[in-house]
């Protein structure tokens, strides 16, 4: 289960130079938003996930430019449509980008439970644009994905409405509320039975105590690779599994990876918490996506009923059991 991805991006892959925080990342991919799209790139690295084990893919789809691609593809792709605005004009026309999205979708056969508008981050959605994707869903409240906290400037804006957002981002931050609290504890427009955090870098006890007690289905998707390449440091997971709160493993984007190989994200992980044992590692990237993205009746275990797809892990030290650099993965059915 790939919880986490931007599989639009792939023709970014090595786009992005010396980015070293979250905002030089994003001030960089508003240069590169005209970069031409690449089919058969994109196509190949579906290809790529499906070879290496990935049955559920977790898609950040703000265009339809993969339609075609998971129309043919043998990975099932949730889609969740970004919607980014902090102005009444740019909330109106982000709806009729998710509009348009959904209906090449539909048009793809994807399911359209399985088509979904949801709040790109914080620091880039009003209170107005929070509540005209609550209106989009509709009755469809099962599930709902967020970045989250992946920059410390994104609490500072909520905190007292400066730091780095406010001096650097190229969006009128104005409707943003300073509320003196963190930006995960701002956010009270979420009322969906599954709530897919992703990133978490900067997330404190007091976040995690609050998601815990104010949302029905947490869900908190980490991307090692990614998190490392940007700001240099991940989430500390025990802070999740004291609370029992559930880890998931997405790959992000090309634009901020150098692979989609979930593979290569799990030895990351287990690099970085080499004291959590791998059985805990493979169930983060098995049934845990497969409960946050509301498949685990087909996905996620080796059960009765259900067709998650057998991979091969190989290189692993059996000794320690734990992943070691030159581990790989292969599907075998």
């Amino acid at each position: 289960m790939n919880a986490h991805c931007h599989l639009e991006l792939c023709h970014l892959k090595d786009k992005v130079k010396n980015a070293n925080s979250l905002l030089d990342f994003l001030l960089q991919m508003f240069q590169l938003s005209a970069s031409p799209y690449d089919e058969n790139l994109t196509s190949n690295w579906d290809k790529f996930m499906y070879e290496t084990g990935v049955s559920v893919v977790g898609d950040i789809s703000n265009t339809f430019n993969t339609a075609n691609i998971k129309k043919n593809s043998k990975i099932r792709y949730i889609n969740f449509v970004e919607l980014l605005g902090t102005t009444s004009e740019r909330c109106k026309n982000d709806i009729e980008q998710y509009k348009s999205v959904r209906e090449k979708f539909l048009a793809a056969n994807q399911n359209p439970d399985e088509i979904i508008a949801c709040p790109h981050a914080p620091y880039s959605v009003s209170p107005e644009l929070f509540q005209t994707i609550n209106l989009l869903n509709g009755e469809n409240k099962k599930m709902i994905s967020i970045h989250n906290q992946e920059s410390f400037d994104e609490n500072l804006l909520y905190k007292n409405h400066n730091g780095g957002f406010v001096e650097r981002f190229p969006l009128d931050l104005s409707s943003i509320p300073a509320t003196g609290k963190t930006s995960l504890q701002s956010m009270n427009q979420l009322d969906y039975q599954r709530v897919i955090f992703v990133h978490n870098i900067y997330s404190s006890d007091e976040d995690l105590d609050f998601a815990k007690r104010n949302y029905k289905e947490p869900y908190f998707v980490i991307c090692p690779k990614s998190n490392i390449m940007l700001e240099k440091k991940m989430l500390n997971v025990n802070k999740l599994i004291s609370r029992n709160l559930p880890i998931c493993i997405g790959t992000d984007s090309l634009s901020s990876n150098d692979s989609l190989s979930m593979i290569d994200e799990l030895k990351v992980f287990s690099e970085n918490f080499p004291q959590i044992p791998l059985t805990d590692i493979i169930k983060f990237s098995t049934i845990n996506g497969a409960k946050a993205l509301g498949l685990e009746s087909e996905f996620g275990t080796l059960s009765k009923g259900k067709t998650p797809g057998i991979v091969l892990i190989e290189n692993v030290d059996f000794q320690e059991f734990k992943l070691t650099k030159s581990s790989t993965a292969r599907r075998l059915k």
